[in-house]
C-alpha cells in the first residue's frame, strides 16, 4: 500500500538518525564536573570520552544541541556509556516576535522542573549546569507520532494549556523583535507571495496586512493559558516502553503565558493531514481532553472561532521564517500551502471582508 501522508510528520522522518560515532569535545564549554548529575555513578574524568552519535533530523538541527554517546569510569572502577541529550539556550528561532518565535528570559532547565512538578509529561532532566541555560535530558529515540497516537498528542497539548496559574517569571514571552519591525517582514513576504504567480488565490498585500492588524487586535483580548509556542510533531517524543511508554513535550525555550488555542492552532491542520481525521472533529477530541483537565465546558462553536481567529495570527507570524525556507526539502511547498490555509481562515472569520473598511496599514 502506498503511503500518502505528507512527508516529513512521521518518527520515521523526525527521529534522530544513527552516525557513524564521531569523537567530539564536551560542547558549550561543558566539564564532566558539569555531566555527573546525568552520569550514573560517575567516578572519574579521567579516560572519559565524548561521541556524537545521532544526528536530529528536520529544519533546527543546528548547532545549539546534541545528541551525544558518553564513555565514563564509575566508582566501582567500571566503564560505562550513556546517551544524553545535550540543549542550550539561544535556539534557531529564538528571537522573532508575536505568537510564534521569542526570546527565552529564563534557563530551560527550570521550566522543566516546573512542568515535571505539575503533571506535565517531559523527558527525564538529568543535569541544568549554568543556572539552566545548558540542560542534559535523556535521550528520546523516537519523536513524533503515528496517527494512532493522535489522541496523545492532543491530551498533551490540553494537559500543558491545563497548567494553573503558571509563574509569570518562568513563563514570560521575551521582548523578541520591535512590533513595527516584526510586521514589516509580514508584509515583505507577503509580498513575495504576490509577486509568485504560482501562489493561489492571489495576495492582495494592503488588505491582508488589513486583516492581520485586525485578528491581532482580537487575539489580544483572548484567554490565556501556557503553550510551547513552536509546537510541532518535532517537538514531541516517547520516553519508556511498554506500558510506561509516554509522549513528552521538549524544546521549551518559546513555552510561554499565550492566548490559550496557539498549540493546538499550530498543529491542527498537519494533525488532520496525518490522520485523515477532519479538524473540527479532532479539535473536539482537544476540548474533551482540556475538559477532563480543568472542568472548563467551552461551547463549541465559540471555541471554534477563537481558535481560527488566533491560527489566522499564527500563520502570518510564521510567513517570514517559511519565506526564509522556501524550497527546503523538508517543506516543499512552503509558503505557498501556508498561504492557501490562510486564506480559507480569513474567509471563515470574515476578516477579509472586513478589513476593507479597516484603516489602513502605516508603513513601517
Amino acid at each position: 500500500m502506498v503511503d500518502r501522508r505528507p512527508r516529513g510528520l512521521t518518527p520515521a522522518e523526525l527521529s534522530p538518525r544513527p552516525v557513524a560515532p564521531r569523537p567530539c569535545p564536551l560542547p558549550y564549554d561543558l566539564t564532566w564536573d558539569d555531566l555527573a548529575p546525568a552520569l550514573p555513578g560517575f567516578g572519574t574524568a579521567d579516560g572519559a570520552r565524548a561521541w556524537e552519535s545521532y544526528e536530529r533530523r528536520g529544519l533546527h538541527k543546528g548547532s545549539n544541541s546534541r545528541i551525544l554517546t558518553l564513555r565514563y569510569t564509575d566508582v566501582v572502577g567500571e566503564s560505562r556509556d550513556t546517551t544524553v541529550f545535550v540543549t542550550r539556550a539561544g535556539g534557531e528561532q529564538a528571537g522573532a516576535s508575536g505568537l510564534g518565535g521569542v526570546e527565552a528570559v529564563v534557563g530551560e532547565g527550570a521550566r522543566y522542573e516546573y512542568l515535571a512538578g505539575h503533571g506535565v509529561p517531559t523527558p527525564r532532566l538529568l543535569a541544568a549546569p549554568r543556572g539552566g541555560a545548558v540542560v542534559v535530558l535523556e535521550f528520546l529515540p523516537t519523536v513524533g507520532i503515528e496517527p494512532a497516537e493522535a489522541g496523545d498528542l492532543l491530551s498533551l497539548i490540553a494537559r500543558v494549556n491545563a497548567v494553573d496559574r503558571p509563574p509569570l517569571r518562568l513563563f514570560e514571552a521575551g521582548s523578541g523583535l520591535p512590533q513595527a519591525r516584526f510586521d514589516a517582514l509580514v508584509e515583505a513576504a507577503l509580498c513575495r507571495l504576490a509577486d509568485d504567480h504560482r501562489t493561489t488565490p492571489p495576495v492582495e498585500v494592503d488588505r491582508w496586512m488589513r486583516a492581520y492588524r485586525l485578528a491581532a487586535g482580537q487575539v489580544a483580548t483572548c484567554p490565556t493559558a501556557l503553550n510551547h509556542g513552536e509546537l510541532g510533531f518535532q517537538q514531541v517524543g516517547w520516553s519508556g516502553a511498554g506500558d510506561a511508554r509516554t509522549l513528552v513535550v521538549f524544546d521549551l525555550e518559546t513555552m510561554a503565558i499565550r492566548p490559550r488555542f496557539t498549540d493546538i492552532a499550530t498543529v491542527l491542520g498537519s494533525l488532520a493531514a496525518l490522520t485523515g481525521l477532519s479538524e473540527p472533529d479532532l479539535f473536539a477530541e482537544y476540548l474533551g481532553a482540556l475538559r477532563e483537565f480543568t472542568g472548563q465546558h467551552l461551547d463549541e462553536a465559540r471555541a471554534w472561532a477563537e481558535l481560527r481567529t488566533v491560527r489566522v495570527v499564527v500563520a502570518f507570524e510564521s510567513l517570514p521564517w517559511l519565506a526564509e525556507v522556501a524550497g527546503h526539502p523538508d517543506v516543499p511547498d512552503a509558503p505557498g500551502s501556508a498561504a492557501v490555509s490562510l486564506y480559507d481562515d480569513l474567509r471563515a472569520t470574515d476578516l477579509l471582508p472586513a478589513a476593507l473598511t479597516a484603516p489602513p496599514v502605516p508603513p513601517a
